[in-house]
């Protein structure tokens, strides 16, 4: 008996197109993925202003942390006394870094003064040791905050000359005259605080990170 094998026609053909349109659709995919995973260059900082994640060292980074969370309960604070919360009472509240102990020593030993004005309260803290950790400012909006500052808390900071936060000049516990006094800015506006050598602490996400750009 013969057998005879008959293989339908264009069967290598129709292989060969099935292969192709395969191989274009995976490029296609590819080069897809490829064009939205390019990252996304950082947002430029103002000459103004100073990256949270990269140009604070450990000390300063523990103090902006504790800034942030602070000030959400200082503004609760002030909606429910309808009254700006003193350092004092902040400190016995225990909340840091207005609080008192070893790890404020450690970030600093700031000594905090508020200074209520119009829709915001700002809390300034001088450095006792600028070698560790630099001058801080919060600015905490309170009612009519759309008029301040676009509503957001703020948090800046200036490092004394010499003083980079992380091995600074050789001062004792920051009583110099001069240095102390440069520390308390005269005026509070963004412009006054430039002009003094304040920068405004900023965090910058890039394409690694899901939220936003914010700044403090």
């Amino acid at each position: 008996m013969t057998v005879q094998v008959v293989r339908p026609a264009g069967a290598g053909h129709e292989t060969l197109w099935v292969s192709f349109a395969a191989a274009a659709v995976l490029a296609l995919a590819a080069l897809v993925v490829g064009v939205r995973a390019q990252p996304q260059a950082a947002a430029a900082l103002a000459p103004h202003q100073i990256d949270a994640r990269t140009q604070l060292n450990a000390a300063e980074q523990g103090v902006h942390a504790d800034l942030l969370v602070a000030a959400d309960e200082i503004a609760a604070l002030h909606e429910s006394d309808q009254t700006a919360p003193g350092v004092e009472r902040l400190r016995g509240m225990g909340l840091p870094p207005f609080s008192q102990g070893p790890e404020t020593r450690a970030r600093g030993g700031h000594e905090w003064r508020l200074r209520a004005q119009a829709h915001e309260l700002v809390y300034i803290g001088r450095s006792a040791a600028p070698e560790l950790a630099a001058s801080f400012l919060l600015r905490v909006p309170t009612d009519g905050a759309a008029h301040a500052h676009g509503g957001e808390v703020e948090i800046w900071l200036k490092r004394e000359d010499g003083a980079n936060g992380a091995n600074g000049a050789n001062g004792e516990d920051g009583e110099d005259g001069d240095s102390a006094a440069a520390a308390w800015p005269e005026a509070l506006d963004d412009p006054a605080l430039m002009r003094q050598g304040w920068r405004q602490v900023v965090t910058r996400y890039d394409a690694g990170v899901t939220r936003k750009d914010a700044s403090h």
